[in-house]
């Protein structure tokens, strides 16, 4: 497997784990280190693609990975903001 493809999974895989951690508010650092390892795998997967054009779509699976790694760190934003 190239590291194209495995970045794009271990993006995703990290993203839906580091989603799933939210549902326990004491597993919150532990989501945003695997947040941290998402949206690194996230990042290579979409800089090997505009690189080499692997895929010639427009879309890139390490954007799913992207999003779903943003997610802890907008939660947390939400409740500095709802506790002002």
């Amino acid at each position: 497997m190239n590291l194209f493809k495995l970045s794009g999974l271990i993006s995703i895989i990290a993203g839906i784990i580091c989603c799933a951690m939210l549902f326990y508010p004491a597993l919150l650092p532990f989501s945003l280190l695997c947040a941290i390892v998402g949206y690194t795998f996230s990042t290579i997967n979409v800089y090997l693609n505009a690189k080499f054009e692997i895929t010639k779509s427009w879309f890139s699976i390490g954007y799913i990975g992207m999003v779903l790694s943003s997610i802890p760190v907008i939660f947390i934003l939400v409740l500095i903001i709802s506790n002002h």
